[in-house]
């Protein structure tokens, strides 16, 4: 990479390029871009980024981490919504011939034709107004993707990590731990971006099983039984099941199912652990699955 090129992570560099392209930030698209060459650092080093991945970049932004990929990635797809970022990126990027710039929405793009064959390592930023469907569809694509590293709000990373039992733990918990292992591995303060947001971001790894809880045809079910549990946590798991219309249980059904999967009907739902939803998916009536 060219040295001449600015310092994303220098807030002075990275205002006078944003006023240079006439770009203010979108409070809509909570964009804050990163200004900390340590965490850039740390970011690659979680997701042990060397030069034989492939790395797959939502929402680059300003292209503090774009600016590193190309330097110790094979190939780099970043995946930006805003046009604007599109075209700042593509001449700070200097034709880099390891990395494409694309315009996208992470929760429309197609990204088996964005990204091909072959196995991708995921660097994403995701601001919290999309976190949930974002994640729901990286985890939908998870066999390219065996390793995932977000930095998310923290909130959402405790979520992500949360042991069944706590508060922290719900529908997000179970259905990324389904498919993959999730670990907090680093703290960003609010003041590593620009312009500051108001709360504090996390690093999450996610890292895919190679074994999931549940069988592919199987996953409508699951997720279903999964939100129709959280939906009422405060409820005993058999009173929440039969309140979930998309389910149609009937009390004596949805009694057999639990018995079917070996868990106590007066459990709450934050207790199961996603091997457990697993079960109960199994063992619902063939018309209650979804």
């Amino acid at each position: 990479m060219d040295s001449t090129r600015p310092n994303v992570t220098s807030p002075t560099e990275l205002r006078r390029l944003l006023a240079e392209y006439g770009i203010r930030p979108a409070k809509r698209l909570g964009q804050s871009f990163l200004i900390d060459a340590n965490i850039v650092a740390k970011t690659l080093a979680a997701a042990e980024v060397g030069g034989g991945d492939s790395v797959f970049e939502v929402g680059p932004g300003a292209g503090a981490l774009t600016v590193a990929l190309a330097r110790s990635a094979g190939r780099v797809v970043a995946l930006e919504i805003d046009r604007r970022f599109v075209d700042l990126l593509e001449n700070l990027l200097g034709g880099a011939p390891n990395v494409s710039i694309a315009r996208g929405d992470i929760l429309k793009a197609d990204l088996p034709a964005l990204l091909g064959d072959g196995s991708w390592k995921v660097l994403a930023n995701l601001p919290y107004s999309v976190v949930g469907p974002a994640i729901a569809r990286l985890l939908q694509h998870r066999r390219m993707f065996p390793l995932m590293l977000l930095m998310v709000q923290r909130e959402v990373a405790q979520r992500l990590a949360a042991a069944p039992g706590g508060r922290d733990y719900g529908v997000l918990s179970v259905l990324a731990q389904a498919y993959m292992r999730a670990e907090v591995v680093g703290q960003v303060g609010r003041t590593c971006f620009y312009p500051q947001p108001r709360v504090d971001s996390t690093l999450v790894r996610l890292t895919r099983r190679d074994e999931p809880a549940i069988a592919v045809d199987l996953e409508p079910a699951f997720t279903a039984v999964v939100r129709a549990a959280f939906r009422q946590r405060r409820k005993t798991l058999l009173n929440a099941l039969v309140g979930a219309a998309e389910l149609a249980l009937t009390r004596e059904r949805a009694q057999h199912a639990l018995a079917a999967a070996g868990i106590e009907s007066r459990r709450r739902p934050e207790s199961l652990s996603p091997a457990e939803f697993a079960a109960l998916a199994r063992a619902l009536p063939g018309d209650a699955r979804c």
